[in-house]
C-alpha cells in the first residue's frame, strides 16, 4: 500500500513537467490582434439641430428651424428619443415627438430608421405619426454628427410635411 501511494505521489508530482509542451518555451504572438472599443453602446445621448420644414401642400412654406433632443439606448441598437423641434414659418410650427430608433452600427458610422409619433402645435394641436432614417458618424468618443429625415404623416386640416435635421450628439 506504502509502494502504490508513494508511486502516485511521484506520478502526481511529475505531472507538470510532462505537460509542458515546446521543450519549455512560451508561444508568443508577434503582431497581436488589437480590437477597438465600439463606437456605440447604451445610454443617455443629447443633440442639438438645424432642422428643414418642407410642406406637401400650400399650408405653409418650407422653412427653417431647430431644436434638441434627449435619447436612451438600451444598447447599440435600440432605443428611444423625445425631441422638440421649432420651425419658422409664418406662424411658429412647433414638434415635440418620442420615436423608438433601431440603428446598425458598422464600426463608428450608424444607420438608423425612425418610427414615432407627437404632437405638432401651431395655435391648434393635432397628433402626428412619421417614420424615416438618418446616419449617425461618431467622430469623437462621445460625440457624432448626424443627419436624418422624416415624413410626418398629421391628422386634421394640416398638410403632411417632410422634416431633415443635421446635428451634434453627445453621449452622457
Amino acid at each position: 500500500m506504502k509502494k502504490a501511494f508513494l508511486s502516485a505521489l511521484i506520478a502526481f508530482a511529475l505531472v507538470p513537467f510532462a505537460a509542458q509542451a515546446g521543450g519549455g518555451k512560451m508561444v508568443v504572438e508577434k503582431n497581436p490582434v488589437v480590437i477597438a472599443p465600439a463606437c456605440y453602446d447604451g445610454g443617455f445621448e443629447f443633440s442639438g439641430f438645424v432642422a428643414g420644414f418642407f410642406p406637401n401642400g400650400g399650408h405653409y412654406d418650407d422653412a427653417l428651424g431647430g431644436g434638441i433632443s434627449v435619447s436612451h439606448f438600451y444598447n447599440a441598437n435600440f432605443g428611444f428619443d423625445f425631441s422638440a423641434a421649432f420651425y419658422g414659418t409664418d406662424s411658429e410650427v412647433q414638434n415635440y415627438t418620442l420615436d423608438a430608433v433601431y440603428r446598425v452600427p458598422f464600426d463608428c458610422i450608424a444607420p438608423y430608421a425612425i418610427v414615432g409619433g407627437g404632437v405638432h402645435t401651431n395655435g391648434e394641436t393635432e397628433g402626428l405619426f412619421r417614420f424615416g432614417g438618418g446616419i449617425d458618424f461618431r467622430l469623437m468618443e462621445n460625440g457624432s454628427v448626424f443627419t436624418d429625415a422624416t415624413y410626418n404623416l398629421l391628422g386634421g386640416d394640416v398638410d403632411n410635411y417632410t422634416t431633415a435635421r443635421l446635428g451634434l450628439r453627445f453621449e452622457f
